[in-house]
Order: C-alpha cells, then structure tokens, then sequence
C-alpha cells in the first residue's frame, strides 16, 4: 500500500528546484542567526530615590509598571477605601492626560492599562508593543505622578466603587478571608480591601490628593519594565514626577485567639481559619509554601477531587459524603502572614469536617511526615514557581515586589536551589513554631452545626 500510494505522487523535478533552493537559503539563514543573550534582571535607584527593575527578555511585547507602597495596610480611619478608590479611578484626567486622551491614545497603540491593589501595594501596568513603550510610559508616569482628581470626575466614577461593593457582597469567600484578616489584625492588614460603604460619599479631592502625597513618594515607589532595556527605562523613569520623602513603613501586630461569625441561610457553610504565618523575607516562607502544597492547596486540574494529593481533602472525605471543599492557604506579605485552612462544606456536617481538617492541619507538628510525600510537595512547589515564571503578569509583579522591598531581585534558580535542600524536619520545626500561635477564625452561613473556635482546639 505505501508502495502504491508513493508512486501515485509524481512531482516533476522542475518544481522541486525552487524549494529546495529556498531550503537550503532557509537553512543558511537559521545557521547566520546569532541567539540572542539571556540577561538577568537588573535593580538600580535614580538620585530622586525612585527604584528601577528590569528584565530583558527579548519579547515583542512589553510590560512596564509603577508599584507603590500604597496598599490598604496604609490607610487610616479617617482615609479608609483609599486604595480601593485609586484603583478605580485609574484612567481619571491626570497632568497631561484628560480620561479621553488616555483611553483613546492607549487604544491607537494596542497598548492595555490595569490597576491592581493588595494589601501592601498599588501597582498600575501598561501592556504595548514593543515599538510603543515610549509612547505607553508617558501615559503612565502622568497617571502615576500627576493624578489631578477633578471633583465631577470623582463623583462620576464613585459607581465603579460601588459595583465592586455589591459583587463583594454576594461572595461569601470575600466576606471570610476580609473578616478572616479583620480578626487576625488590628487596622493594617486588618484593613480590608474594599472601601467601607459609609466612607465612599466621603472621598472628596482633597482626601484622596493627601493619601497620594503621603505615599507616592520616589523612595516609596518603583518603575519596572519586562521587555524593556534598563538604560532606556532609567531615562523614562527620570520624567516621573512624584514627591521626595523616606519610605513609609508600617509594622503589623498579629492578634489571635478572636474569631468572626456571619450567621445567614446560605446551606453552604464557608470557613477558614489561620495562624500566624511567615512574611516575604522571612526565611520560613518556603518551608510553608512547602507544608502548603504537603496539605493541598487549590487543586490545580479544574473539575478534579484533588484527593490523590490533598491532606485535608482525604480527611475530610472520611467524615461525610456531602460535597465539600477544603485547602490550605498560605498568604505572605510584607512582615508577617497568614497560613490556615479554607473549608466549604454543608451546613449539617461542618462540624465534622471542621474537627477532621483542624486535626489534619495540626498533625504536622507531630512529625508524621512522609519522606515521599514531602518531596512531591516539593516538586509540586517547584513546578508552580517555574509556571508562574512563564506568565509575564506573574513575573512582572514578582520583580516589581522584590526590587521596591529589598532592592534586589533573587533568580528563580536560587529559589528552587533553597527549595531542594529542605528537609521534613523543617516542616516540622516550623510547624511548631507557627502554631503556638493563638488561631483565627472566619466562618460565613448556616452556622447552626459550625463549632466555635475554643471547641477545635
């Protein structure tokens, strides 16, 4: 059969000259192609204080950002939802740039705009082409250093504000880990994410223009770039005109033993509970990451059990035949942490999975720890790092974090080298550690059959 079919095709030797003349023209280029060099991020610091962070990575998109030390951690009662409020209002008229120029001249160059907060940063990014990065910077740096907040632009876009309140609203896990974080921490990082319903007709010009002068200042803020060379993106960073002034910093007290009950008829009952963790310079923060991935985080195949894997999934599995949910979290900040437990389940047997997890989560410190499985942990740690690592979103906050906060940027390769040399019994030293720590709790439903916190300890 392959005989006949083969002498089927007949292709005169005519038509063959020609591609495999361009063949061989192919194959001269490819070998003239010189790769180009793998370069490593680089951080350096402009007279004004202002940081810059760089990777090139040869991309034909580029990705540019303004991080800032302006996270809800930083708010005060009197200023509450600050953060909230400048993430939505990103694209208002700013010196240089009216809401209209923004949107239209990003537009005209392919180039997208977000605004991101968590509870440490603020951070405004530009995605372009390559060839328009220059043009895309000068929209930046104005909406980062030149925000003018006219009063009628405020008032009309109070309603993005708004529409992020009643989203929030309905999803009981917002409520739990904003009221799991309310519990843990007095102001800071007790602060929420969201603004206060009470504050938002309380924003006015002159409130939100103080909590920019007090925050955007050159020590306080940094100008990354991937895709981007560091000498071009070191020129771009001199027309960034923000206030001078010293890095303002704000130091977390963890408070424990409290907890936080939402009772409602929701037959779903959504729970987490915590104790201290690790923060992002802290040397644990890999060993819990570690113990996170020990226990299961979420699980990683969309629709799946996570059974083979998850710790507190096969507890819980062995307490009920109701769906449930259940992983660890492991959330790390600038000085301290978070890391506990997330538990979904029905309302009649949360008692149940609550004890079969909590006794999971805290035999770690008894040392049954599997040689096997703490090396698929491992790897499952490495794996996720090295992922994220490939999407350019991930990566460029990674290296916006790092250079503002220790004004370096540690490869991805020594991290997976401090990775291999953990052992199980690092784990277990640090399990002790974080768990003489009073716990947290946060629970959201139906919480007739949801024990309090004092009755899982």
């Amino acid at each position: 059969m392959m005989l006949s079919r083969s002498c089927l095709v007949y292709r005169p030797i005519s038509r063959n000259i020609p591609k495999r003349f361009q063949s061989a023209q192919a194959a001269t280029a490819q070998t003239d192609r010189i790769p180009l060099p793998a370069q490593d991020a680089q951080v350096s610091k402009l007279t004004s204080g202002l940081t810059i962070a760089s990777l090139e990575n040869y991309s034909p998109i580029s990705r540019v950002a303004v991080i800032v030390n302006a996270g809800s951690r930083y708010e005060s009662t009197k200023n509450l939802g600050s953060s909230h409020c400048l993430r939505a209002f990103a694209n208002l008229t700013c010196t240089g740039a009216s809401t209209f120029s923004i949107t239209r001249g990003l537009e005209a160059i392919g180039a997208t705009l977000e605004a991101t907060t968590t509870r440490d940063h603020l951070l405004y990014s530009i995605k372009c082409l390559r060839d328009n990065v220059d043009v895309a910077v000068n929209y930046l740096t104005s909406i980062a250093g030149g925000q003018e907040f006219r009063r009628w632009e405020v008032n009309d876009s109070k309603y993005r504000v708004d529409l992020d309140l009643a989203l929030a609203e309905v999803n009981p896990q917002i409520d739990v880990m904003e009221k799991l974080h309310g519990t843990a921490f007095r102001g800071n990082l007790g602060n929420s994410l969201f603004c206060p319903k009470y504050m938002l007709n309380e924003f006015t010009p002159d409130l939100l223009k103080e909590f920019v002068d007090t925050q955007f200042t050159a020590e306080n803020m940094a100008l990354v770039g991937l895709g981007v060379d560091h000498d071009t993106l070191k020129a771009m960073g001199e027309k960034l005109s923000v206030n001078q002034g010293c890095k303002v910093n704000t130091v977390s007290k963890y408070y424990g033993g409290t907890e936080s009950r939402v009772q409602n008829n929701n037959s779903l009952v959504h729970a987490a509970l915590a104790v201290q963790g690790a923060g992002i310079h802290s040397e644990d923060v890999l060993t819990l990451s570690v113990m996170q991935y020990l226990l299961g985080p979420q699980p990683s195949i969309k629709w799946g059990s996570h059974m083979a894997t998850s710790k507190l999934n096969q507890a819980a599995a062995k307490v009920t035949q109701s769906p449930f949910h259940a992983s660890c979290v492991n959330m790390s900040y600038a000085d301290t942490g978070l890391f506990g437990f997330y538990v979904l389940g029905h309302a009649s047997e949360m008692e149940s999975v609550l004890k079969a997890t909590m006794g999971q989560f805290g035999g770690l410190t008894k040392g049954n720890i599997d040689e096997n499985d703490f090396k698929r942990a491992k790897n499952q740690l490495k794996s996720s790092l090295l992922m994220k690592c490939e999407d350019q979103e991930s990566l460029l906050e990674s290296v916006a974090v790092q250079s503002l906060s220790t004004g370096a940027y540690q490869p991805i390769e020594s991290v997976l080298a401090k990775i291999d040399n953990l052992k199980p019994q690092d784990a277990v030293n640090v399990a002790k550690k974080v768990f003489n720590s009073k716990p947290v709790m946060a629970v959201n439903g139906d919480l007739g059959n949801t024990p309090y916190l004092d009755e899982l300890l």
